[in-house]
């Protein structure tokens, strides 16, 4: 969709004669709860020719039997002799989307003789009649604010006047009135207003543009009109007139204005300037909407004020056109007070404040409510339209129903919202209703306000507590007894232009904190169907009150745990959405504030006292069968705890809580005839691994539970000098919960056990060999005599050393015998060389055993792997594991 900047649609002509503004007289209605309420779903779209820009502007219409809609389409063509997009007002009834063209003008552009010459006078081709279309009881006035005319007949030029047409009886006959046609106001440009039989033309270009109002009324203007006459003026026309200098360039007249301008309020005096205003920041197109209503309900009519390129500081620092709404209460008699919220747009460049339309009571709460339009707004800037609640205090600050444009365009925007019009009830259902313009999409969109139900319920639970020890009902013949509850809730609904009938539909839900929770129990059930949900269907009458009891009954308390939290019991109730429409083929809807979903609690009966609150006072001691856990051993261990609860009531879901380190694996439950049977969890969350055991539910006061747990800790490594299990007693109790937390630390420590062998082979040597002579040459090592083997093997059975400590090895002496033979020489083997041989083979031996340290040989961890790897635990551990 192509982006527009600026104003350009309206900015092109809005200096010529301009659009009308209706002030209709306010109706406070009887207060009644409301919701905003205009329907989407059913709304009627009407659509004109294409590129007509129908839609621009928008006005209902009140003949003697309905209530029509008038469209203006400024570039729509007409049956109007060689004019060119003449521009048209169409007349739709809102009940079905044809529409049909008004025949204001039927006439070409006129002639004159002037000096013997036919000239044209006047200028109708692209004059954007149907801009502006305003309507008071049965009269219509429709304006052309491009219209051109020849104020100067000796000159070839034409200036842009604007005209404007009148009908006083239904749109039978019309008549024109243009008094902006005067030499005395040259660039004279109107707008107009009909209300109560006074038409109100205003001319931003009078006077250097400081502008100029005229008003006549209905009468005199039907009266002077004379078909072939150019009507300049007539009887009893007030305006005002030219002030000093200063004023130039304040466009008075014009509803939307340019950069900080004056705003005047010509209300029963027009020929002064009752009060004035100013916007805040310069550009801001301060006045570009203006509409008069009582926001407060104090019988006097406020002022809001759109300034659509309003500019505001974003949270980056940077400057953001935003739009903005003023809102001025009328405190006295034409005497206007800020009031403290502003409306401020959401979204840069989507002209938030461009139109503003007053619509009455909308949602029945006695106080009159605002449509605001933004019609670059939206996704694809297809336009929005925001709805406004008033109140006592001033125009509430957030928008309480947005309407979206359903079109958009790669060329042109769609501009819904540009026009709006409301507070006339169309189908006479008691309740305003809205149509939107969207003239960039030549469409224009019917929006009616649904009837307001105001509704309210209660819910109550008797007994709030269910006792376990009173066991009042028979779940089924024959069966157990169970305790109950009687449930009841009422429904009340009331409204005006209601059906006779109106369906709910409610949902009564119990134990509903439980619904989202899939391991946990509904704890409760309705004791009819068993189940923990009730749905029903009412058809109460407008002012009825509908009450309806029901029981719900506990379950044994061996089904479920929790003991100590609400049973919390929901009623939602809505209007039922299969009921038939009413007969304007809408469905009603809820006050917008109706709380609909209601809530009450009941507890279950503990035996903790009156107040039926518990405060346990737990204890935990701990103990296990080593201090010592060694490298490279499965490091079996024990632990048995006492747990005690020694406050005044039960412990609800207690459970020991035991965080295992990550060397550690649990093993099972510790079992002798003095220990209590434990039912144990495994879990793991995240990185942590702990066990949860059962200790009771609830833990009773008074009680001391011996019982054991084992583990194993087999993944120990030497950069850390202690592992410790972390213990504690939890229960869901609100006070005193939880136990001291206990610390069980074991040192890691590291010892070695090693069995050093050794083997001569041959383990008997006969020296000198056989044939061997003293005088022999030894030129190789066999020539000495045979080899001689001492082989060593170290057995590494238990590493159990100090980390920190000092690695001894025992000494292996291996021997290996040497049996001489009787010498067959004087040769004789000296003793050092034996001794010598013996020293090589322990200083062998020696740097054997010191490599295999240096290799980390002797902090090898065992080959049979961890308990938890040859079981493979499920993270749900049993009792037996």
């Amino acid at each position: 969709m192509g982006t527009v900047t600026g104003l350009s649609p309206t900015r092109y002509w809005r200096s010529y004669c301009d659009y009308a503004v209706l002030v209709v007289p306010v109706v406070v209605l009887v207060q009644l709860c409301g919701a905003f309420n205009l329907d989407a779903d059913t709304r009627v779209v009407f659509t004109g020719p294409p590129g007509s820009y129908f839609g621009y502007s928008v006005e209902f219409f009140d003949n003697s039997s309905s209530i029509s809609v008038l469209i203006g389409a400024p570039k729509a063509n007409t049956s109007q002799p060689n004019i060119t997009e003449g521009g048209g007002v169409y007349l739709c009834p809102w009940s079905h989307t044809n529409c049909n063209i008004i025949n204001f003008d039927k006439q070409g552009d006129r002639y004159f003789d002037i000096n013997d010459v036919n000239t044209q006078v006047e200028f109708k081709s692209h004059q954007w009649f149907g801009a502006t279309v305003r309507s008071h009881g049965n009269s219509v006035l429709a304006c052309a604010p491009r219209y051109y005319w020849r104020t100067k007949h000796d000159t070839p030029f034409a200036d842009v006047t604007g005209t404007c047409y009148l009908s006083v009886d239904s749109l039978k006959t019309f008549v024109e009135y243009a008094p902006c046609r005067t030499v005395l106001s040259p660039n004279y440009r109107c707008v107009c207003v009909l209300q109560d039989g006074r038409v109100v033309l205003g001319g931003p270009g009078s006077f250097y543009w400081q502008g100029q109002l005229i008003t006549a009324t209905t009468e005199e203007i039907v009266k002077a009109y004379y078909p072939s006459y150019f009507l300049l003026s007539v009887a009893r026309q007030i305006q005002t007139h030219q002030v000093q200098g200063t004023y130039d360039d304040s466009y008075l007249g014009e509803e939307g204005q340019s950069n900080n301008t004056f705003i005047a309020l010509a209300q029963r005096n027009i020929s002064k300037q009752q009060n004035a205003m100013k916007g805040d920041i310069m550009g801001s197109y301060f006045g570009y909407a203006v509409a008069a209503i009582d926001i407060n309900n104090d019988g006097l009519d406020d002022l809001v004020v759109g300034a659509p390129m309003f500019m505001h500081q974003g949270s980056c620092g940077r400057m953001e056109e935003l739009g903005k709404v003023y809102v001025y209460l009328q405190r006295g008699r034409l005497l206007l007070e800020p009031s403290q919220s502003h409306l401020l747009g959401t979204q840069a460049f989507s002209r938030f404040g461009s139109s503003l339309a007053p619509l009455g009571d909308l949602n029945q709460d006695g106080f009159n409510d605002l449509a605001v339009g933004c019609p670059y707004g939206g996704v694809d800037q297809q336009g929005l339209v925001l709805i406004y609640k008033g109140d006592a205090g001033g125009m509430m600050d957030t928008p309480t129903q947005t309407l979206s444009g359903q079109w958009a365009s790669s060329s042109f925007p769609a501009n819904f919202g540009f026009a709006l019009k409301g507070n006339r009830d169309l189908d006479q259902n008691g309740y305003p209703d809205l149509i939107v313009g969207a003239f960039g999409a030549d469409k224009a969109v019917l929006y009616r306000a649904r009837p307001i139900v105001r509704a309210s319920a209660s819910l109550t639970v008797h007994p709030t507590i269910f006792n376990q020890d009173e066991k009042t009902c028979e779940l089924d013949t024959g069966s157990r007894n169970v305790a109950v509850s009687c449930i009841t809730f009422c429904l009340l609904a009331k409204g005006k232009h209601l059906p006779s009938h109106l369906g709910f539909t409610v949902e009564v839900q119990l134990d509903s904190v439980k619904q989202s929770q899939e391991e946990s129990i509904r704890r409760t059930l309705f004791l009819d169907s068993k189940q923990p949900s009730l749905l029903k269907t009412f058809s109460l009458a407008n002012g009825e009150r509908l009450c309806h009891d029901t029981k719900a009954y506990l379950r044994g308390e061996d089904e479920f745990r929790d003991k100590l939290s609400p049973i919390y019991i929901s009623l939602n109730f809505s209007l039922d959405p299969q009921a038939p429409v009413d007969q304007h083929g809408l469905r009603s809807i809820l006050d917008y504030q109706t709380e609909q979903l209601i809530e009450q609690k009941a507890q279950i009966q503990l035996d903790c006292g009156e107040d039926n609150i518990c405060v346990p006072d737990l204890k935990l001691a701990v103990y296990g069968d080593r201090t010592e856990v060694y490298l490279g051993d499965e490091n079996s261990l024990s632990l048995t705890f006492n747990a005690r609860n020694e406050g005044e009531g039960g412990a609800y879901e207690a459970e020991l809580y035991v965080i295992l380190p990550p060397e550690a694996d649990y093993s099972g439950i510790g079992r002798n005839n003095s220990l209590s049977q434990l039912t144990c969890s495994y879990e793991a969350e995240n990185q942590t691994r702990y066990l949860a055991c059962d200790l009771g539910n609830p833990m009773k006061p008074g009680i001391s539970l011996w019982a054991g747990l084992r583990f194993t800790v087999p993944r120990l490594e030497d950069i850390h000098n202690t592992v410790q299990f972390e213990l504690q007693i939890r229960s869901k109790n609100a006070n005193n919960s939880e136990s001291d937390v206990v610390l069980y630390e074991l040192e890691v420590v590291a010892m070695a056990s090693v069995i050093l062998q050794g083997v001569s082979r041959p383990d008997k040597v006969i020296f000198p060999p056989p044939n061997w002579t003293v005088h022999q040459s030894l030129s190789e090592e066999q020539d000495i005599g045979p080899e001689l083997q001492q082989v060593y093997e170290v057995h590494l059975t238990y590493l159990y050393v100090n980390v920190s400590g000092i690695l001894w090895f025992p000494v292996v002496q291996v021997v290996t015998a040497v049996v001489w033979n009787k010498p067959d020489s004087l040769f004789s083997v000296p003793v050092w060389i034996i001794i010598l041989a013996v020293l090589a083979g322990l200083l062998l031996l020696s740097l054997l055993i010191y490599l295999l340290y240096k290799m980390g040989f002797f902090k090898r961890s065992g080959p049979y792997g961890t308990t938890m790897e040859k079981a493979k635990l499920k993270p749900q551990a049993s009792s037996e594991a």
